[in-house]
């Protein structure tokens, strides 16, 4: 087959199953969106609030989803192979994985305000965020098992229900904002502090529903998990841990790299931490167009390697990092466009606006290299070879990247006086294009490897 019809053939098999991936990658940012908003309009003191308890929460919960993730090339590798009870056992054991994972979050949460405080966090803010990441960690243990079973469901060609659930939650969390935020019908006002609230009593919604779906869909039929259950399997558990905890650690040297600027810019006030929370939101929603092609990028890779086909799986891989290239190369003008209409919608208070809008020049910049990387790294993962990218990722973000952001945020560098926020951000960039090269080389010379 000639190599751009073959292509465009990859291309759409890639677009159907990334599609319904992406749209609820979207989805659950939007959620985020529609914290920050609402929060917003609660007053710049509550979004700083919701924007500290993103910063804390989100790095925790993308972990350990990463983790919980390691099911997705395990299953889809069985169902490539066409070994149905593999996918079942190997589905029932990320399940006991996800249960057990989510309840760890508990016992960091006293440790939430001493971290404030030594940020020289206003104590007003600092009581705001733990209340809102209560909430949080009341809803952790759905929200983890939920995931196990959207990815079992993807793996096996069915990301339909994921999607459709996800936008059911928004409407579920904007409710419950409305609820909790401002008091309404009778329920607590706790301005931002509700938002962590109302996500969590969503995260329970969701669970039951797709726990529902699976079980009664006849699609699921031919690999039903609903019956058979068994106590966790060690030997399966740490295979599971071999791929899923450096993919953890790769998704956790990213994520808290950008949420925990938020901490860092504290001392600077409400003002940078809103605009900032705001930027990374509006970047976060582009984000989940090469996250989700990253994440059907392991699902096909899997697949076919299953099926006993690694030329086939190299050509799908680069095939979704160009896909991943063409639409990051599309939002990049699009990002410029429309930068000061978005930004103003989140937020009345033009100095937060003011800084947002620039920051947002940095945030279009980036998205060729962040594209890069998470679609490299989510083939990689199809390859099941996750320790050496999370070393890559922990030395682009903590040794080069973030240590650089202090630098130029704090002291800046030469005669360029210090930078705050505009500084850290500088930083990350920096990372992003450092991993974007080093996760490509790294899945060039795996894929080579795999034909021999």
């Amino acid at each position: 087959m000639h190599r751009l019809p073959r292509f465009l053939t990859e291309s759409r098999a890639l677009a159907t199953l990334s599609f319904p991936i992406i749209l609820s990658q979207v989805a659950y940012t939007l959620l985020g969106m529609l914290d920050t908003v609402m929060a917003g309009h609660a007053g710049a003191e509550e979004q700083a609030a919701v924007a500290l308890g993103v910063a804390f929460w989100m790095p925790v919960f993308i972990t350990l989803m990463s983790v919980v993730q390691a099911i997705s090339p395990s299953v889809a590798q069985h169902f490539g192979a066409g070994d149905h009870a593999a996918v079942v056992q190997d589905t029932h054991e990320g399940l006991w994985l996800a249960a057990v994972s989510s309840v760890l979050p508990a016992f960091l949460m006293p440790g939430v305000a001493p971290i404030m405080r030594l940020a020289e966090i206003d104590p007003v803010l600092i009581d705001k965020t733990t209340l809102f990441l209560w909430g949080i960690v009341v809803g952790l243990p759905a929200a983890m098992i939920f995931r196990a079973l959207a990815f079992y469901s993807a793996s096996i060609n069915r990301p339909q229900p994921m999607m459709y659930l996800a936008f059911a939650g928004v409407g579920v969390n904007a409710f419950f904002n409305w609820l909790l935020i401002w008091g309404h019908w009778g329920f607590p006002a706790l301005g931002g502090a509700g938002c962590g609230w109302a996500t969590g009593i969503g995260m329970w919604v969701a669970l039951l529903a797709l726990a529902a779906w699976t079980a009664w869909a006849p699609e699921y039929r031919a690999c039903y998990i609903w019956r058979g259950w068994h106590w966790p399997h060690w030997n399966i558990q740490k295979r599971l841990l071999r791929i899923g905890l450096p993919m953890g650690g790769a998704a956790l040297a990213e994520v808290a790299a950008f949420t925990s600027i938020a901490v860092f810019v504290g001392r600077f006030g409400a003002t940078q931490i809103a605009a900032h929370q705001i930027a990374l939101n509006i970047s976060s929603v582009l984000f989940m167009l090469p996250m989700g092609l990253g994440a059907a990028l392991t699902i096909r890779v899997s697949q076919k390697l299953g099926a006993g086909d690694p030329a086939s799986a190299r050509f799908i891989a680069w095939t979704g990092v160009a896909m991943g290239l063409i639409v990051a190369s599309i939002a990049v003008p699009l990002i410029l466009a429309a930068r000061e209409l978005i930004v103003t919608a989140y937020t009345p208070d033009p100095a937060v606006r003011e800084i947002a809008i620039s920051l947002m020049l940095l945030a279009a910049v980036w998205q060729l290299a962040d594209a890069t990387q998470v679609i490299a790294l989510g083939a990689l993962r199809g390859y099941k070879v996750t320790l050496g990218p999370m070393i890559v990722m922990f030395v682009a973000f903590w040794v080069i990247g973030l240590p650089l952001g202090i630098r130029l945020g704090y002291h800046g560098i030469g005669s360029v006086a210090p930078m705050q926020l505009y500084g850290f951000w500088t930083g990350l960039v920096t990372a992003l294009i450092l991993a974007a090269i080093a996760l490509s080389a790294w899945l060039r010379t795996v894929a080579r490897a795999r034909l021999q």
